[in-house]
Formats: structure tokens, C-alpha cells, sequence
């Protein structure tokens, strides 16, 4: 039987021309969605233009807030969750809604960074400065690894593939399944001003609550990346302190206090967390006599202190726990 779908897009409805160029390939669809919805931030004006059936509704601003919603507008068996700024080929959602059925997945996500593909010097710079690594394990596409880095699959044979994580601008989800992860738990990200991390925290909880997540190699969607939502964050004097605020809280939460932890978890996961942090440290204090960016030495350490105090807050270990229903 086949599924409905529709799309939920998060934006500002400040992406200009790429935003319509994304609402002119959804009009294209070899298999046209239920609903076309723009969540829109509070306090923003919607785009002038209109391209087809496209719909707003007003929601809390925030990466996170603009997605875990309860999509109450939307009555379809999926949805197919997009950002602001990317290309759908015409048959992009019908190739991930035969990945999803095919497959009996949750969720899959389009392979819309293609790391793989990265120029060599990219993939080295992203090793010795994030320990992101490529791997050969062709039963994952992306893991998730207990330092909080994530590593790809160097070669992959395309077509779907489980995973552990996937990117955020476009995931086609069971909305019974999104509904499940309690993903306005994760509303926290949000207040640190850029929620860095938050496509890994949202796919990863599916992975880790026992959901069948995939990446899928070859959809056709391609981002344009308006940054409408990370220009601020990355213009920000304050952005390698955020990031490193977000870097542990999200491996404090997903990782190491998840909820199906035990004490032999915690003590690999601290182990793998400080060596990393200690290679990023490292780094940073050869680094610094060479770079122009001043300061990124005390932003990381006034980072990981504001992370530490944040996730002993009394808001922070109220939140339910990141698995469900751990024992």
C-alpha cells in the first residue's frame, strides 16, 4: 500500500531565491505531497512570492523548536522534513518514500553532505581537528562513536543504508515514529543561541531508542545552504564558545547520561570524551601563534566550564531521559 507524505519546511523566510527554487522543485514531484508547510519563526515575514500550495504556520523561532513540533496540521503517514535551501531532483521524495517502505526504516535521511566526497585536505582537516574519520564498515553509513565525533563510510555502494545519524536539511520520517522521540525534550539546544549539534541529537535518538534509521546514497536532493539561520552564530566572536558548550552538552546527554547507561558506559565514554578534548586543546595551543582568530584557547576552555555547570543545572537533569524507556 502506498504511504502519503507531506512537507513540514523550518525557515525564517529570509533564503530569498533558494527558498523558491526549493518551492519550484517541490511543485515538480513525480509524487506530489498531501501538504507543503512553512514553519515559520515568530516574528518574521512570510515570502511575498507564492509558488503552489504552499501554507505557513507561525512557530517559536529556534533550530530545534521549528522542527520538534506536533504537526497537528499534517495528517499523513510521513513527513518529509526539510530546511530552507535545498533541490529536490523530481523524483527525490518518491525515492525516499520506496527507501523507507522498502526498508522498513523510520526515518532516512538524503545523504545531502556527501562526506565521502570531500577533497582529500578537507577530510584531513576534519580528522585532526574533530576526529571525524572515514570508516569501512559497509553495514553503517554514518556511527556515532562515543567521543561525540562521527565517522562515514569512505565508499559506499549507494542506494539505502542503516545508520546511526544522519544530516537534518532533509528526512523523511514516520510521523508516528518522529512523535515517539519526545524530540521537544531537546528544546535546550536551542537557548545556547546556535543549536550546533542538533541533526545528530535528533537522528541519533531514533538509532538509540531502537528505531531503524538510514542514509539514503543518490536521492537528488542538494543543499544550497542560505544559512539564514547559522549567518549570526557564524559571525559571533562568541561561536567557538557555543560550539564547545553544545559539543558536551549533546555528548553528555546522548552518550554518557542517556538513560541506559551504567557505570562501565560512563567510564569509556568520559575516557573517549577527555582524549578528544585533550587532542582539540592540543591543537588549539599549537594553533594559536598561527592563526588570526584570537581567543579560541579560553573560548574552548570557558566552553567546556559553561557545559559542565549547564548539564549539573537543575533544568538539565530534570529533562526526561534521552532513551525512553531504558530499564
Amino acid at each position: 500500500m502506498a504511504i502519503s507524505y507531506s512537507i513540514a519546511i523550518r525557515t525564517l523566510g529570509t533564503a530569498g531565491d533558494k527558498f523558491r527554487r526549493e518551492l519550484e522543485t517541490i511543485a515538480r514531484q513525480s509524487v506530489q505531497p498531501q501538504r507543503v508547510i512553512a514553519y515559520i519563526a515568530q516574528g518574521y515575514k512570510r515570502p511575498e512570492f507564492q509558488i503552489g500550495n504552499e501554507e505557513y504556520v507561525y512557530v517559536r523561532k529556534g533550530m530545534v523548536a521549528q522542527r520538534a513540533l506536533q504537526y497537528d496540521e499534517i495528517d499523513s503517514d510521513c513527513i518529509l522534513m526539510l530546511d530552507d535551501d535545498v533541490l529536490l531532483a523530481p523524483d527525490s521524495a518518491e525515492r525516499m518514500i520506496e527507501a523507507l517502505q522498502d526498508n522498513g526504516a523510520d526515518c532516512v535521511g538524503a545523504d545531502i553532505f556527501q562526506n565521502h566526497k570531500m577533497p582529500l585536505r578537507t577530510k584531513i582537516s576534519a580528522a585532526l581537528t574533530n576526529l571525524v574519520f572515514p570508516h569501512c564498515d559497509k553495514k553503517w553509513a554514518f556511527k556515532q562513536h562515543r567521543n561525540g565525533s562521527f565517522s562515514y563510510q569512505s565508499k559506499p555502494a549507494g542506494g539505502f543504508c542503516p545508520s546511526h545519524t544522519c544530516g537534518g536539511p532533509a528526512m523523511l520520517w514516520r510521523k508516528d515514529a518522529f512523535l515517539r522521540m519526545s524530540m521537544q525534550d531537546e528544546l535546550w539546544l536551542d537557548a545556547l543561541g546556535f543549536a550546533y549539534g542538533d541533526d545528530a541529537l535528533e537522528s541519533y535518538k531514533l538509532h538509540a531508542n531502537g528505531g531503524r534509521l538510514g542514509v539514503l546514497y543518490g536521492s537528488g536532493i542538494t543543499n544550497l545552504d542560505a544559512g539564514t539561520s547559522s549567518g549570526s552564530y557564524k559571525r559571533s566572536p562568541e561561536r567557538f564558545r557555543i560550539r564547545t558548550q553544545a559539543m558536551y552538552m549533546t555528548w553528555y546527554r546522548s552518550l554518557y547520561r542517556n538513560g541506559a547507561d551504567n557505570a562501565w558506559s560512563r567510564s569509556l565514554a568520559a575516557a573517549a570524551f577527555g582524549l578528544k578534548m585533550a587532542w582539540i586543546f592540543t591543537g588549539l595551543c599549537l594553533a594559536a601563534p598561527f592563526i588570526k582568530t584570537k581567543g579560541n584557547v579560553h573560548a574552548f576552555i570557558k566552553g567546556l566550564s559553561e557545559g559542565r555547570k549547564a548539564v549539573h543545572s537543575e533544568p538539565f537533569r530534570s529533562l526526561p531521559p534521552y532513551v525512553l524507556n531504558a530499564k
